[in-house]
């Protein structure tokens, strides 16, 4: 359904119904997580994704993987294989850490550079 703004864009698909935030419950599922591992990844109580799914650092940190995953999805072509390596794959320039694990560290803007070094041919 086109917005007033236009077709809705990648990150809508995240929304939770009628806010102004993402959805712990559809992030989680997309990446895989169960609402705890989703908690312990963006270091807050576990019950923050339920009980105030709009704290900021939950927030914060769903907006960062969604970042590095519309980066990766740019290269990949495809957001599930995108999805995938995020979680998966071992990224030698950051000591084998994955990209789920430099988001956690707060790293996402060295990884999305990275990808997009990567993508120019510019690294690896």
């Amino acid at each position: 359904m086109e917005t007033m703004l236009g077709p809705p864009t990648f990150i809508e698909r995240f929304r939770e119904p009628n806010t102004p935030y993402l959805s712990p419950t559809l992030v989680g599922e997309f990446f895989g997580f169960r609402i705890q591992e989703l908690a312990e990844r963006a270091h807050v109580h576990r019950n923050t994704p339920t009980a105030r799914p709009q704290s900021p650092q939950l927030q914060k940190y769903m907006q960062e993987m969604l970042r590095v995953l519309a980066a990766a999805s740019e290269m990949t072509g495809d957001t599930e294989r995108a999805a995938f390596l995020v979680r998966n794959e071992p990224l030698k320039a950051f000591g084998y850490k994955t990209a789920d694990i430099l988001v956690q560290e707060g790293r996402a803007d060295a990884v999305i550079a990275y990808l997009e070094s990567l993508a120019s041919g510019a690294a690896g």
